[in-house]
């Protein structure tokens, strides 16, 4: 009987600590996170340098 209350307190802190993580990692997310829609600073100062030379 021991064991079977041991086990049910160790997967409920599981399943709090899972709960606990997957509220953290809601939205709105970081840019940094698997953003796709990057300025290339670099392209732009490029482009800038050809229009300030012609």
């Amino acid at each position: 009987m021991d064991a079977f209350i041991v086990t049910l307190i160790v997967i409920g802190l599981i399943v709090y600590g899972l709960e606990r993580n997957r509220r953290h990692q809601a939205q709105p997310r970081s840019r940094l996170a698997g953003s796709s829609d990057i300025v290339d600073r670099d392209r732009e100062r490029f482009v800038a340098d050809l229009r300030a030379r012609y």
